[in-house]
């Protein structure tokens, strides 16, 4: 437990290097907000024994805008994180840290119509999107297109009682200097790595309708009484890769169809928020096969104090062979700081979970994940 030692004494560490929360600014003006992680993941019980492991790692994420007119919104986000997996079973401490541009894009919003373009995550599932705690989108994520070029076009409207948005976005994946890494460099993306999504030009798209009573589309999960978001996504072939070479299998164009909605109730002053989604894949991952997602996510918040109960599922549909099955049930407490701290803005959080998973391989594990977050962030307006 020599990781688990050092993971907590790192706790104080963080608490003492908050300064202002960034906050909306009036134009022309400038800002940041940067969250830090700390998380301990100790694999034990595990099937086979061999996957037993101790990993800590650290992770962060820096946003910075600029926003010269009230129309007019540049943005950068800059991560540090591993960007290398560990082999499964090996315990490692800051193992494969590397720093990369997650997202940059210019942002123009003109209500009711929102347009990015630049490198973003398109928007799609929202399990992974919003689902609170430390380990619940573990298989959510395995479907998310993140870090792609392209535009996205956001209309916002309402009907029926609720604010409502649809969001169109043509993309492809990043494959300039920013697909890169510093310090550990997980190396830059070509077309001959093959994947759905990496091809010339933007050949692939998405197209979301999400809808919340009580609040902005954007914060309905924390702020709202009832939400909802479907969507649709279809990623082009890329070029075949070696594997696929190998097995004589022909890249296939994927398709995805995604449906969730979110639902919160006061209960005796504490509120409860139920979050479940389902989401199926055809030629998942361009291969032959497909894929159906599931996840269901109930979250309870007791004044600081945050209760999360989340079970996933992967169904993976092989063509003429049995299906096979990935499961997860993840339990988590956070404790959260709000904004009594002795920093004007910043919060922070603690928080420790039980993660159990399982596959048909088989492949079965016990994970207790410890995590410290650090929340802070400011802005300044020019000419003031």
């Amino acid at each position: 437990m020599r990781i688990m030692c050092f993971f907590l004494g790192s706790l104080g560490l963080l608490a003492f290097s908050a300064s202002a929360m960034a906050e909306d600014c009036t134009a022309p003006c400038a800002g940041y907000e940067i969250s830090m992680e700390l998380q301990n993941d100790w694999v034990f019980a595990t099937d086979p024994s061999s996957l037993t492991s101790d990993v800590l790692q650290p992770s962060t994420t820096s946003e910075y805008f600029i926003a010269p007119t009230d129309y007019l919104k540049l943005v950068a986000s800059i991560i540090t994180e591993p960007v290398v997996d560990p082999v499964p079973g090996e315990s490692a401490v800051f193992k494969g840290v590397g720093t990369y541009v997650g997202e940059l894009y210019a942002e123009i919003e003109i209500e009711p119509v929102t347009l990015r373009a630049g490198k973003f995550d398109p928007i799609l599932s929202l399990a992974s999107e919003v689902a609170p705690g430390i380990n619940v989108t573990e298989l959510a994520s395995d479907f998310d297109t993140n870090e792609r070029l392209g535009a996205e076009l956001t209309l916002g409207f309402e009907g029926l009682g609720l604010k409502h948005a649809i969001s169109a976005t043509a993309f492809t994946t990043d494959r300039t200097v920013l697909s890169e890494s510093l310090f550990t460099n997980r190396g830059r993306t070509e077309l001959s790595d093959g994947g759905v999504g990496n091809t010339n030009g933007l050949s692939s798209f998405s197209i979301a309708l999400s809808g919340c009573d009580g609040a902005e589309t954007s914060d309905c999960y924390e702020k709202g009484d009832f939400g909802y978001r479907i969507g649709f996504r279809h990623q082009e072939a890329g070029q075949p890769t070696q594997e696929q070479i190998d097995d004589g299998v022909t890249p296939a164009d994927e398709q995805a169809f995604v449906a969730a909605a979110t639902k919160s109730f006061e209960i005796d002053e504490n509120t409860l928020r139920l979050l479940g989604e389902a989401a199926y894949l055809h030629n998942f991952e361009g291969g032959p096969d497909d894929a159906m997602f599931l996840t269901a996510s109930a979250a309870y918040d007791v004044g600081r104090m945050r209760y999360i109960a989340t079970y996933t599922h992967q169904n993976n549909i092989i063509a003429g062979e049995p299906d096979t099955q990935e499961q997860l049930a993840d339990f988590e407490a956070i404790y959260s700081s709000g904004d009594d701290t002795l920093f004007d803005g910043a919060k922070w959080s603690l928080g420790a979970a039980y993660t159990y998973a399982c596959s048909d391989e088989p492949q079965d594990s016990h994970m207790l994940s410890l995590r410290a977050t650090l929340d802070f962030g400011g802005s300044v307006e020019f000419g003031k």
